[in-house]
C-alpha cells in the first residue's frame, strides 16, 4: 500500500519540482531583461583628427602609411620649404633696412631736439619728430612680417596632434597640397569610448556611474565600463520644415509606437592588450547598477547637498564679534559733527522719558541657527559710513527746522501744552488748535463751553458800569 501512495505522490513532486524551477528561471530572465536595462544597439565611437596643411606647396617628404601608429609630435608630411625660407630671408633683410631707417631718422631727431630756436623753427623739429615716429613703426612691421614668415616656414612641417592611427590616407608623394585641404585622419587612440542606444524606457533606470558590461560582436573578451551621461538632444523628424517652410509631421499608427533611443555614454575601464577596437564596431550593452564600482576621489554634487550648519562656537564667536561692533557704531553715530552756527539737534519723540526703569524682560528664546545667522553679520564699513552721513543729514535738517521754525507752527512752552525745554515747541499728537482730541474714538475731549442767558450777562456789564 505504501507503495501505491508514493508512486501517487511522485508525479506531484516532479510537476511541483518543475513549477518552481521554471518560476526561478522566468524571475531571473525578468530581472536581466527588465531590472537591468540593456541594448544590442551600441557602436564604438573614437575622435578623429583631420590633418589639412596650413601652407599651400608640394609635398615631398611622406613618412607615414595608411593604418599606421604614430605618436603626438611625429612628422606626417613635408610641404616643399624653398619659398617659406627665402620669405624668411627677406623678412630679415627688410627688418635690417627698417632698423636703419628708424635709428637715422630718431638721431635727426634728437639733433633738431640740442639746437636752440634760433637754428632750427619749432616746425622743423615737430617734422622730424613724426618721422622718427613713422620710421618706428616701419620697423615694428617689418619684426611683424619676419614673425609671419618663420611662423609660415615651420608650418611647412605637418605634425600629429594626438596619439593614433593614421587612417583615409589619401595623399601622396609628388602631390600639391592646398590650404585647409584633408590630406589625411588620425584616430585618436585615447580616446575610445561606447555609445549604447537605449529606449526612452529604460532611461529611468540609468543613472551616471553606473557598471556597464560591454560585448562586442566579433571578440569573446566581455569589457567594463561606466556610465559617463546621457545625451541631452536627439533630433526631431517632426521639426524639419519642407521647401514652403511647413511643418513635415511623419503619420503614426494610435495603436503602435516606437521608443525613441537615446545615446548613453559609457567610459572603458580598461581594454585588453589583444583586442583591437576599431570606431564603428557594434556592441551588446548591459547596465547593472549594483555592481558599480566606488568614484576614486569623487566629490558631492552641490546641487544635491545641504550646506552644512556652523558650529555653536562658530556662532559664539559671531555673536562676540557682533557685541564688540555694537557700542563702536553708536559711539560713532553719536559724535557726529554738526555745522556750525546751529543747535543742537532735537531729540527724537520717541526717545522715552526719564521714569522708573521698566522691569527686565523676560529671558527670550534661544534661536535657530537659520535665525541666527542673519542677526550676527557684521556690518561692513560702508554700510556703517553710510548710516552715520543719513543721521548727521537728518539731525541737521531738524536743527534747521527748529531754528527757523515756519509760519503756523505750535505753541510756545506754557501750560497750554504742559512741555519744558526742547520739546516744548512740539504739539502733542493728542492736541491740535487748542483742543485735545480723543485719538481712538475721533471725538473731542475737551469740554464743551455751558450756555449763558443773555440777561445775566447784560445785568453784570451794568453793575461794572455803575461802579466805574
Amino acid at each position: 500500500m505504501s507503495v501505491l501512495s508514493s508512486l501517487r505522490v511522485l508525479p506531484v513532486l516532479i510537476t511541483a519540482t518543475a513549477v518552481c524551477a521554471a518560476a526561478a528561471l522566468g524571475y531571473a530572465a525578468w530581472q536581466y531583461y527588465m531590472g537591468s536595462p540593456w541594448t544590442r544597439d551600441g557602436a564604438v565611437r573614437a575622435y578623429v583628427v583631420k590633418v589639412a596643411p596650413q601652407v599651400a606647396g608640394e609635398i615631398v617628404q611622406l613618412p607615414v602609411a595608411d593604418n599606421q601608429f604614430v605618436h603626438k609630435g611625429d612628422l606626417l608630411m613635408l610641404i616643399d620649404p624653398t619659398n617659406y625660407s627665402i620669405a624668411v630671408r627677406q623678412a630679415e633683410a627688410a627688418v635690417e633696412q627698417a632698423r636703419a631707417v628708424a635709428d637715422n631718422a630718431r638721431a635727426q631727431m634728437v639733433r633738431r631736439q640740442s639746437l636752440s630756436d634760433v637754428a632750427v623753427t619749432m616746425e622743423e623739429r615737430q617734422t622730424y619728430i613724426s618721422q622718427a615716429a613713422g620710421a618706428e613703426a616701419n620697423y615694428q612691421s617689418a619684426l611683424a612680417s619676419l614673425d609671419q614668415a618663420r611662423v609660415n616656414f615651420k608650418r611647412t612641417q605637418v605634425r600629429s596632434p594626438v596619439n593614433g592611427f593614421i587612417t583615409n590616407l589619401t595623399a601622396q608623394l609628388g602631390d600639391y597640397a592646398n590650404v585647409g585641404s584633408l590630406q589625411l585622419s588620425v584616430v585618436n587612440s585615447d580616446s575610445f569610448w561606447v555609445d549604447a542606444y537605449f529606449e526612452e524606457t529604460a532611461l529611468g533606470r540609468i543613472q551616471d556611474g553606473d557598471a556597464a558590461t560591454i560585448k562586442l560582436m566579433g571578440y569573446g573578451p566581455v569589457l567594463h565600463g561606466r556610465v559617463q551621461g546621457l545625451s541631452r538632444g536627439i533630433n526631431v523628424p517632426n521639426a524639419q520644415s519642407d521647401a514652403s517652410g511647413l511643418a513635415s509631421v511623419n503619420p503614426i499608427f494610435t495603436f503602435v509606437r516606437l521608443a525613441q533611443r537615446v545615446p548613453v555614454r559609457i567610459r572603458l575601464d580598461e581594454t585588453p592588450p589583444s583586442l583591437r577596437l576599431v570606431a564603428g564596431l557594434t556592441a551588446t550593452v548591459q547596465i547593472e547598477p549594483y555592481k558599480a564600482p566606488p568614484i576614486p576621489g569623487a566629490k558631492p554634487s552641490a546641487a544635491g547637498v545641504s550646506k552644512a550648519a556652523p558650529e555653536p562656537g562658530q556662532l559664539q564667536t559671531l555673536a562676540e564679534a557682533a557685541a564688540r561692533q555694537a557700542p563702536s557704531q553708536a559711539a560713532a553715530r553719536a559724535h557726529v559733527s554738526h555745522p556750525a552756527g546751529q543747535p543742537a539737534a532735537i531729540p527724537s519723540r520717541t526717545e522715552a522719558a526719564p521714569g522708573p526703569a521698566p522691569p527686565p524682560s523676560p529671558a527670550p528664546t534661544p534661536l535657530s541657527t537659520a535665525e541666527r545667522l542673519p542677526a550676527l553679520a557684521p556690518l561692513s564699513g560702508q554700510a556703517s559710513a553710510a548710516a552715520a552721513a543719513a543721521s548727521a543729514d537728518l539731525r541737521a535738517l531738524e536743527a534747521q527746522i527748529a531754528a527757523n521754525p515756519p509760519s503756523g507752527a505750535a505753541p510756545s512752552a506754557g501750560p497750554a501744552n504742559g512741555r519744558k525745554g526742547a520739546n516744548a515747541d512740539l504739539t502733542p499728537t493728542s492736541q491740535y488748535l487748542g483742543r485735545t482730541y480723543d485719538l481712538f474714538g475721533d471725538r473731542d475731549a475737551t469740554p464743551a463751553p455751558k450756555p449763558r442767558a443773555p440777561e445775566p450777562i447784560r445785568r453784570r456789564a451794568r453793575s461794572r458800569w455803575r461802579h466805574y
